[in-house]
Parts: C-alpha cells; structure tokens; sequence
C-alpha cells in the first residue's frame, strides 16, 4: 500500500503559519516601538526613559518570539522525519511479509503440479496459480518444439488471453524468444526497447510489468513463464523475479516429466528426460541400448543397486525468519551443489521433492562397486553443504541452523521406465528404496546412516560405526543402523 501524497503537505503547512504569525508580531512590535519613541521625542525625559527600558523589553520578547518558532520547526522537521523512517521500515515488513506469502504460495502450486500427470493440466494450474500469487493481470506458458527453434504459448490466462493462445515466436525473437535462448529472466517495466529484442511485435494490450523466465532443466531451456501486469500505477520488483525464477526450476521438471508421456516422441522424450538424470556417458550407452523403435518396457529390469536419500533439516522452519532472496539463493546453490555430487559419481537424479533429493548409483548400466559410489557421493554432498552453510550464515545466523541428513540402502530394486501406455518415467521402486528413505529421515543433522549390506561393500574404505537396531515402520525386519564418519579412496 502507497503512502498518501498528502501526508507531509500539513507539517509544512504549520511551519509556514508559524513564520507568517512571527512576522505578523515582528511587525506589530515595530510598530508600537516607533510610535512610542515618537511619543518621547515630543515628551519630557521620564516618558523618553520609559521608552528606552519598553524598547529593551520588546526586542528580547521578539527574540524569544523568533527562538521558539525555529524551535518549533527545527521540532517538526525531526518529528517528520522520524515519521518518514518508521513509514520506510513499515513498507519494507510488509514487503517481507508479501514475499514469504508469496513463496509459500509457490511451494503448494509446486506440490499440485508435481501430483499431476497430464501435461494440459500442469500447464492450467500454472498459469492460473500465478494470477493469484502475484496478483497479475496475465500469465502464459510458452513451450519449445521438438527441434527447439519455435516457442509456442501453450496455456495463457487472465486479460486478453485469447489473443496469446497458440502464439508462435522463434526462437531468438521478441522477449520470450531472447529469454529461452539466453536462458535469464527478465524484469521488465514500463516501455521495453524494441532495439534489444529483434521481432518484438505490438501487443493488443499495454504491458506495464512483466516477469519473463525461463523453465529449464540444467542448461537446457524447455519453455518459458510470462507473468505480465497490465495497470500502469503496479509494478513488479526484484525479489518478485527471484522467487518466480525458482518457482520456475521446480514448474520446469514437472512440466518435462509430462512431456515424456508421448510416445509419439518416444526416443527423443527418453533422451531428454535420461539427460536430466545421468551423465552424458551414461545416456549414450542407455539410447544405444533402447535402439530406434524399440519398446520402453526394454529398459525395466531388476538390478542391484545403492540408493540415496538426502534432506536439510531446519529449513521449513527458517522460511518466516529469514529474507526470501536469501532463501532463493540458498537453494539455487544447493541444487546445483547435489547435482554435482551426484553427477561426479555416475550416479542418477531420480526427483527433487521439496528439499530432499534422490538418487541411484548402479542403473542404468551397473558400476564396479555402487556402494562406493554413493558413499562418495554422500560425503561430497556434507562437504558441499557445510560449506554453502558457512557461506550464507554469514549473512544470516538463522542459516546456521540447518543440516543435512543422509540415508544411503542397498539392495534389489526394479529400475526403469513405469506408468501407463500414455505415461512413463525413468525411475527405482522397492524395499530398498524405501529404507534408505527411512534411513534419512533417522539420522541427525550431520549424519550420514546406512545398512550393513552397504558397509560390508564399502568396508576396507570407509569408517563406520555401528549403531543401534530399529524397527522401522513398512519394513519387516529390524535394521542394524550404522553411522559412516569418513573415508579413505583409492
């Protein structure tokens, strides 16, 4: 809410009045001066003394007259400025207020869309949910072709939606078109320099404010999110485009695992969809494997595998403490960190759920030791947190808090395509994931837990110590817990 205009106009109003009514007594003491000081020159010398102490009187009572309304303004202007910084910390806690609201909006439509199959759907639940959680005049989603040279608007809604469906642009053209080429979102207000973007084209209604971002999946763009406001007196603001921009990681993966439902575009959505999760080598041995035409059921197989299991701890408490540009930060870095690990090891991303993730080591195409793999991937993962940790407590004390805890299980899972005939995704089922995510959810902050079937692999590498037995829930059997404290790899 905009402070009135008016608010300052009354202070001001009074220091004027002030100043007229202290010239307004200025003048009528001068007055009465002169004349009686005239009176003196025509009276006797009693009357002319009299005068003289009048005279003395009068200028100290115009003295003090002239101290206290510059006390008066001096006052005034204090008090008004006072004012003025308790206004300014008032908006700036209400704008803090505004973007913890609004990313905890985020964090529920990223719940519904992760819950949805259909691609039409997600897209639906986007851009409607964004009209209301930025409280915009229009949203739309524009998705890349198969070939990546034509973005086209795929869902749109709000004011003047009808014009915007099915819009095609090329790729490098226009606003969106820089966008998923450049791969950086944008805040836009007010009027935009054609100059800056080649094929931009007149709209049908003027855009005051736009967010513009792109959905990606690592490096590669898929799509992009437009957020527009149409009332000229509304603006977006810097910490508006972070928290879309994350919002948009999360809108990126849903929307690309909904993509991998066509099996008209079978090979290409495998290929896709297997980039995301393994290392390139990794998925050229995994398309030569599937072959042209081949079945996805060719890639289900029961494998041997070592699962993993990681999540912060702390970090649904410190959302309504912290500042959201922080936040947003703090997990950019952190997904990107977990990739790593997981990627240096030759291992998979199956999902991020929220703050935890998920990954597999031995699937597709076994390792010489899983175990190993995960176990290293493990503590690169405490590594890499404690030090984005450190890092950000430095400028917030609320994240040193947090922590991460790590389940690691193997054993014998089913890996690979699931789902119906119009929906697949590479993924592991079983007891043993199960009970690595168990496992997870055990250990403390700092803590990496695992199974004797994966110490008994990792043993003459790693130090362990065993821990007690638990009874976990959806598992049968009790399970000796051990605690890994550190390694030591060829």
């Amino acid at each position: 809410m905009k402070p009135d205009k008016n608010s300052h106009i009354v202070p001001e109003s009074k220091n004027w009045q002030l100043l007229l009514i202290a010239i307004a007594i200025i003048l009528y003491l001068t007055l009465v001066l002169l004349s009686i000081s005239y009176d003196a020159i025509i009276s006797n010398s009693e009357v002319a003394t009299l005068s003289k102490d009048f005279y003395v009187y009068t200028v100290s009572v115009t003295i003090l007259v002239l101290l206290f309304c510059a006390y008066v303004i001096i006052t005034q202007r204090k008090i008004r400025m006072y004012l003025v910084a308790v206004e300014q910390e008032r908006r700036e806690s209400e704008k803090l207020i505004r973007d913890v609201e609004i990313l905890s909006s985020l964090l529920e439509v990223s719940s519904s869309i992760n819950s949805q199959q259909q691609l039409p759907n997600i897209l639906d639940i986007i851009t409607r949910e964004m009209l209301a959680c930025f409280h915009a005049d229009r949203s739309s989603i524009m998705l890349l072709d198969e070939a990546g040279q034509t973005l086209t608007t795929e869902s749109c809604y709000g004011l003047g939606s009808e014009y915007a469906k099915n819009a095609r642009i090329a790729m490098g053209k226009g606003i969106s078109g820089w966008v998923a080429q450049n791969g950086q979102p944008l805040l836009l207000n007010g009027q935009v320099d054609s100059a800056r973007f080649p094929g931009l084209t007149q709209k049908n209604a003027p855009i005051s404010s736009s967010l513009c971002v792109p959905l990606k999946l690592a490096d590669k763009s898929i799509g992009v999110l437009n957020v527009n406001l149409m009332n000229p007196g509304r603006r977006f603001e810097e910490s508006d485009l972070k928290l879309i921009t994350i919002f948009a990681n999360n809108a990126a993966v849903a929307i690309h695992n909904s993509l991998l439902l066509k099996e008209k575009s079978r090979r290409i959505q495998l290929q896709t969809m297997l980039g995301q999760l393994h290392s390139p080598l990794v998925v050229q041995k995994l398309m030569e494997k599937v072959g042209d035409g081949g079945s996805p059921n060719i890639m289900r197989e029961k494998v041997d595998l070592t699962v993993l299991f990681s999540d912060i701890r702390g970090f649904s408490a410190m959302l309504s403490m912290t500042d959201p540009e922080l936040i947003m930060g703090f997990l950019d870095e952190f997904y990107s960190v977990m990739n790593k690990a997981v990627f240096e090891n030759e291992g998979s991303i199956d999902k991020f759920i929220g703050d935890e993730v998920m990954a597999f080591f031995g699937a597709p195409f076994p390792l010489e030791n899983a175990a190993v793999n995960g176990v290293k991937t493990a503590l690169e993962m405490m590594t890499y947190f404690e030090s984005l940790k450190e890092k950000f407590t430095r400028r917030s004390p609320f994240f040193g808090g947090l922590g991460l805890g790590i389940g690691i299980n193997t054993g014998l899972v089913v890996a690979g395509n699931v789902g119906s005939a119009s929906r697949y995704e590479y993924t592991v089922i079983g007891t043993a994931v199960n009970l690595a995510r168990r496992l997870c959810a055990h250990a403390e902050p700092g803590q990496i837990l695992t199974t004797r079937h994966t110490i008994e692999k990792v043993e003459s590498c790693v130090s362990s110590e065993q821990m007690e037995d638990v009874q976990f829930k959806g598992v049968n059997e009790t399970v000796t817990v051990y605690r890994i404290s550190g390694a030591n790899f060829p």
